[in-house]
C-alpha cells in the first residue's frame, strides 16, 4: 500500500464543500442540522427545568422575560439557550474503472488521486467516506463501505491502483452501484468519462434523485486527436480492445467529431434535466477546482 502511494506521490489535499440541505441526525458533524444539541446556531430559549443545562443559563434573558410580564408568574423562570447541532453526512465516490477510463488515466492513477482527496476531505470534516467502483458490474473488490477510518484515503487509492482490468465491456455496473447509496444524507461524486449510453446515466440519476450528485466528467486527452492524414489507419475500441482498420477520409473525421459533439450535448442535456451541475476536468483534478465548484454552487 505504501509503495503505491509513493509511486503516485499523492499529497494529502483537502477541499471545502457544503451540503445544500439541513441534516436530520444525531451524529455531530460540519453541516447544518435540524436536531438540538451542541452547535453554534441559536435556536431559541427553553425553561431550565425542561432542559437542565445550567452552563447555558442566560441571566439577562431570564430577567428581561420577568420584567416584560411580571404578573405572568410569581416564580422566576430561568431560561437557557438552545442551539442547533451540526450533523454529519456520507461522501460517496462512484468510480468508473471501465476500459475507456484507462485511456485518459493510465492505471486509474488520476481516479486514485481523486478518491484519496474525497476520502481525506470527508474524514477531516467529520463525515464518512464510501466508494463503489463499477465497469460492466458492481466491483465489490474495489469498494469501501461507509467509514471514518483514517486509513480510508490510502486504502481507496490503493484499491483503484490494484484493480483488475474489466473482463466484459460496458458500464452497466453504474446502475447497480447506485443501489449501495442508502445513507440518509449523502453527497455522491460520480467520476467517469461518461463515454457510455446516456440512457444508463438517466436511469442512474433518477435513482439518485434524493441525493446531491457531483458528476466529475473526465475529458479524454486525445479525444480530438483524430488522424489527420488520409489512408489506412488502425483504431482500437477503448472498451472492448477490438482493433479495426479503416480508410481515414475527411468525411469519417467529420462524422467522428460530430458523434462526439452530439454525445456531449446529450450528456449536458441529461444533467440539466436532473438539475445536476457537472465539473469538467482535463488531467488531474485539484482541491482548488473542487472548492471553487462548491463556492460557485453556494453563490447560485
Amino acid at each position: 500500500m505504501a509503495d503505491s502511494m509513493s509511486r503516485l506521490n499523492i499529497q494529502p489535499e483537502e477541499f471545502t464543500y457544503r451540503f445544500p440541505h439541513k441534516v436530520f441526525g444525531h451524529v455531530p458533524g460540519a453541516h447544518s442540522g435540524t436536531s438540538l444539541g451542541s452547535g453554534d446556531r441559536f435556536a431559541g430559549f427553553a425553561d431550565l427545568f425542561d432542559y437542565a443545562d445550567p452552563r447555558r443559563l442566560d441571566v439577562r434573558a431570564s430577567v428581561r422575560n420577568q420584567l416584560a410580564d411580571p404578573l405572568a408568574s410569581e416564580q422566576q423562570r430561568w431560561l437557557v439557550r438552545r442551539y442547533q447541532q451540526r450533523s454529519a453526512i456520507t461522501l460517496w465516490l462512484l468510480a468508473d474503472i471501465t476500459q475507456s477510463m484507462a485511456v485518459s488515466a493510465v492505471d486509474h492513477a488520476r481516479l486514485a488521486k481523486l478518491a484519496h482527496m474525497v476520502a481525506h476531505s470527508a474524514i477531516g470534516f467529520g463525515d464518512r467516506f464510501a466508494m463503489a467502483s463499477f465497469d460492466s458490474e458492481w466491483r465489490q473488490d474495489v469498494s469501501i463501505m461507509p467509514t471514518r477510518q483514517r486509513s480510508a484515503p490510502m486504502l481507496a487509492a490503493d484499491m483503484l491502483m490494484a484493480a483488475n482490468p474489466s473482463k466484459v465491456a460496458g458500464a452497466e455496473g453504474l446502475f447497480h452501484s447506485a443501489d449501495l447509496v442508502t445513507s440518509s444524507h449523502a453527497m455522491v461524486f460520480l467520476a467517469s468519462d461518461f463515454c457510455f449510453d446516456i440512457e444508463l446515466l438517466d436511469r442512474t440519476l433518477r435513482k439518485l434523485s434524493h441525493y446531491t450528485v457531483v458528476p466529475v466528467v473526465w475529458q479524454h486527452d486525445d479525444v480530438d486527436h483524430i488522424p489527420s492524414h488520409a489512408g489506412w489507419t488502425e483504431i482500437r475500441d477503448s472498451e472492448t480492445g477490438t482493433r479495426q482498420s479503416v480508410w481515414m477520409r475527411p468525411s469519417i473525421q467529420k462524422r467522428w467529431r460530430q458523434m462526439m459533439a452530439d454525445h456531449f450535448e446529450q450528456l449536458t442535456d441529461c444533467f440539466m434535466r436532473h438539475r445536476v451541475r457537472p465539473l469538467f476536468v482535463n488531467g488531474d483534478i485539484t482541491a482548488q477546482q473542487l472548492t471553487q465548484y462548491f463556492y460557485t454552487m453556494k453563490k447560485s
